[in-house]
């Protein structure tokens, strides 16, 4: 059986660029998430004891006369 070696490569190189792209892209993401929850934390919630966010929602907590933490302010952060 005989195997067409340059196919074999061209296929190879079309995944290893795709791979490569989709790499490229994954770390981006997480960088500007992580860009987002830093503006969230030290930014916007930089008086609350604690902070969450999730889905561009910045949510800033105090505690409440029993020590329970509350939602004392929460902010949209914008699209992506």
């Amino acid at each position: 059986m005989k195997t067409n070696w340059k196919a074999i490569a061209i296929i190879f190189i079309i995944l290893f660029t795709l791979l490569l792209v989709f790499g490229i892209w994954a770390v981006a993401y997480a960088n500007h998430d992580l860009k987002q929850q830093n503006i969230c934390f030290y930014d916007i919630c930089s008086g609350y004891p604690d902070a969450y966010y999730l889905d561009n929602i910045c949510e800033c907590y105090d505690y409440d006369v029993i020590g329970n933490l509350i939602i004392s302010k929460s902010e949209y952060m914008g699209k992506r």
